[in-house]
């Protein structure tokens, strides 16, 4: 997500950027807003306005909201993984430029202050309708709603990518001097497979011996995804010392998006279709989900970044600026225009999936206004 001068295939020659992960980044930043507008209406309570748990009329997902469900997983399993490697893609030029100690302080600053931003305020905004839902039933006082509600939210992504980047500053520490590229051209199809594998095999080992429910300090939402980001964020790294990007080869778009069709037929009923499995039958789920994870993850990276880099290479209108120029602003600043939203349709007579249908728009229309409005305050756009 955060890039520096977030920035063909091929970088243009006027500037060097590459435009199409621009778009890539807008693509996923709307999918983090939708993906939470399904939290909003589908049948897990993890959101901050939880519609058929707080809302009037009281709804229920039924059958119709099992999509929003299948959405959250298929989203989730190779969004936040591909916001890594793109964000990792342009630490190295950055480090290269500046040094370690300023890159790291930059880091620190740019990723710090949204990160403290949405703790302290972004996310108690958020949770107002929480609170006047407790308050109702149990009283009790805002602040101690808002010291015990404290808590990173979605900024969960920038905490990470902080940890990150710091083992990457300090693992540079004692060859902080600019390294040359190695062009290698694109990983062939066994490269690629290999991978996806290694996905694969972590993610089902994480799933079978989890270490925690929940990572210390950090509190992913779904700590089965870490070793896929770890490796998603290393993959970013060499992708840009071997220029992988400016070299996607056109049929990596097919490949990758037949690949991801096949794992969601075949390997995902195998992961998710015996919710009351144990003993052997957990085991084949699990082995089935880190399967599907890998193959999956690689396959709608590849796929969106082919399609990207071979569709949309040139130079954005004034619209692709602002959308793009303030895609960062709008992970941050998106919760709070959401459960607005949510709670200005919670009279609407409709069912989950048809207030999905209301709300999406809404809050994609509406999250890019409010972040440019959030970027217009002192200092603000040279953080966001």
């Amino acid at each position: 997500m955060l890039t520096d001068h977030p920035t063909a295939t091929g970088p243009t020659r006027e500037t060097g950027r590459l435009f199409f992960l621009d778009r890539v980044r807008v693509l996923l930043t709307a999918l983090v807003v939708l993906h939470h507008v399904a939290l909003t209406y589908g049948s897990f309570a993890l959101w901050y306005y939880h519609e058929p748990t707080m809302g009037r009329p009281p709804a229920r997902a039924g059958e119709w909201g099992r999509l929003l469900d299948l959405y959250l997983l298929l989203n989730q399993t190779f969004a936040m993984g591909l916001f890594f490697l793109i964000s990792a893609h342009f630490l190295p030029a950055s480090h290269d430029r500046g040094g370690g100690r300023r890159f790291l302080l930059d880091r620190l600053r740019r990723l710090g202050i949204p990160l403290l931003g949405v703790v302290l305020v972004v996310v108690p905004l958020a949770k107002l309708p929480m609170y006047h839902w407790e308050n109702a039933r149990r009283p009790i006082s805002f602040p101690d709603f808002y010291l015990r509600e404290l808590e990173q939210g979605p900024a969960w992504f920038l905490a990470l990518l902080l940890v990150f980047v710091t083992a990457y500053t300090v693992i540079r520490a004692p060859r902080p001097g600019a390294r040359p590229p190695r062009r290698t051209g694109f990983p062939r199809a066994r490269a690629v497979a290999g991978f996806a594998l290694l996905l694969a095999v972590l993610g089902a080992a994480w799933r079978i011996r989890p270490p925690v429910d929940r990572v210390p300090l950090l509190h992913l939402p779904v700590p089965a995804y870490l070793p896929q980001y770890v490796c998603m964020f290393l993959a970013g790294l060499a992708a840009h010392r071997r220029g992988w990007l400016t070299a996607i080869p056109a049929r990596a778009s097919r490949w990758g998006f037949a690949a991801a069709v096949a794992a969601s037929v075949t390997l995902l009923p195998l992961a998710v279709g015996d919710p009351d499995a144990s003993g052997p039958r957990l085991l084949i789920a699990h082995v089935a989900h880190g399967l599907f994870d890998g193959v999956y993850c690689v396959g709608m990276s590849l796929g969106v970044l082919g399609l990207f880099a071979r569709r949309f290479t040139g130079a954005p209108g004034p619209v692709g600026r602002f959308l793009s120029g303030n895609a960062y602003a709008v992970y941050v600043v998106h919760p709070i225009v959401l459960v607005a939203v949510s709670v200005a349709l919670a009279g609407v007579p409709a069912a989950p999936l048809a207030k999905f249908a209301l709300a999406a728009p809404l809050s994609l229309l509406l999250s890019w206004p409010a972040a440019a409005a959030l970027r217009t305050l002192p200092y603000a756009k040279s953080v966001l």
